[in-house]
């Protein structure tokens, strides 16, 4: 079976050569010393084993997974111990002697998981890197300024583990020139000035591109990397990377006062036409969409009408000519015509929630072109699905 052909579920195009740009534009912005990629969640669903080899390519050396699982798929992936891993959810209890096993870097999560680290020198010969969160604000993993004397200079810690890197988290990172942030920023100045010297790093995607008092050593960048503008208001000099297709399954016409979807969502004032699209919440899809928002079909909006089932869902494409949405074409869910973070909004999720769970569950495509939109076929009326051309992974 030549299920490449297939027309019955979303597709993912991945543009690598838009991730490229994306990763010098900032590397051209950033005033500190170290980047690093964060590719948890798959490399935010857009396929970590593609991903992760084009950024060692273009110069990454740091990145940054949630746990050990992606840590050790990471791991495989780049050359033996050449690249710096961090991982974000701490030990997550396991035993550190497993991390300098595969030369991960835990970011330690808290005081708690101090105690695993005492006699590592001593049963194993040397301190154990790590990172350490500093909780500034946000309230979810690290240390607090209680906690900060067990970090000093001369504290028996520094005996088993080597610090790498203070980090922290803004607690409003879409606006770093918040009051609340510039408190963050404060706090964690005051407190690393009192710990042993290590890199810092507080900045992440969208104060890399706000003022470089942000920037200390290292930045923390996803979204930015996948094209996700994170500063409403302030566009960043992205490019789009993933753009999200979904294949009309039929189109009938139907007079008024039909029922669409479960329970009558929706019914139809006039006489329309209705294009059933292969896309739902067991896609990703937010359920938010019910009645809300619009794909496009042939460059042109078609409003989403009734539920979001697990797999379809209805668009009125009355305003269509007749005969021009067929069966077999693609629909436009997020991309050129319709920019992630507008479908987000409308749907009333962040846009980081949108790519991850549709981009996880679809089949992906990549390509290194700038194209990837959609077009009509002036033969058959039918949207070209995006390429299925995947490049081979750029090695080290």
């Amino acid at each position: 079976m030549n299920t490449a052909a297939a027309h019955d579920r979303p597709r993912l195009h991945v543009d690598l050569h838009a991730l490229a740009h994306n990763w010098q534009a900032v590397r051209s912005t950033f005033r500190g010393q170290r980047i690093g990629a964060v590719v948890k969640n798959d490399a935010y669903g857009l396929g970590l084993a593609t991903v992760a080899p084009l950024l060692w390519h273009l110069g990454c050396r740091d990145f940054w997974v949630a746990h050990t699982s992606e840590a050790l798929a990471l791991r495989a992936l780049l050359p033996a111990h050449a690249a710096r891993i961090l991982v974000l959810h701490g030990l997550g209890g396991l035993a550190p002697q497993d991390f300098a096993a595969h030369a991960l870097v835990p970011v330690l999560a808290g005081p708690h998981e101090l105690p695993a680290l005492h006699g590592h020198t001593h049963r194993h010969g040397t301190p154990l890197p790590v990172a350490l969160h500093l909780d500034t604000g946000l309230t979810r993993l690290g240390f607090g300024a209680a906690d900060l004397p067990a970090l000093r200079p001369g504290s028996a810690l520094w005996a088993d583990a080597q610090p790498q890197t203070w980090v922290s988290h803004l607690g409003r990172f879409s606006d770093p020139t918040a009051p609340e942030c510039l408190r963050q920023r404060a706090d964690f100045t005051a407190w690393t000035a009192q710990l042993p010297r290590a890199e810092r790093s507080i900045a992440t995607s969208s104060s890399v591109f706000a003022d470089p008092a942000w920037h200390f050593d290292h930045a923390r960048v996803g979204s930015a990397l996948f094209g996700v503008q994170t500063t409403p208001g302030h566009p960043q000099p992205l490019r789009s990377v993933a753009s999200l297709h979904a294949p009309v399954l039929r189109v009938a016409d139907v007079p008024a006062g039909t029922e669409v979807g479960y329970a009558g969502s929706y019914r139809t004032l006039r006489a329309s036409r209705i294009a059933t699209v292969a896309i739902g919440y067991g896609d990703g899809l937010p359920f938010g969409l019910v009645n809300r928002g619009v794909l496009y079909l042939c460059g042109q909006a078609a409003p989403i009408v009734g539920g979001v089932a697990m797999g379809m869902l209805g668009l009125d494409v009355s305003a269509f000519a007749p005969g021009q949405v067929q069966p077999g074409m693609w629909a436009q869910v997020y991309g050129p015509q319709q920019p992630l973070e507008q479908l987000a909004a409308t749907a009333g999720v962040a846009p980081n929630t949108l790519l991850v769970t549709t981009a996880s569950l679809a089949t992906r495509h990549y390509s290194d072109s700038t194209h990837g939109g959609d077009c009509c076929d002036s033969g058959n009326q039918r949207l070209s699905p995006p390429t299925a051309q995947a490049p081979q992974e750029p090695q080290p």
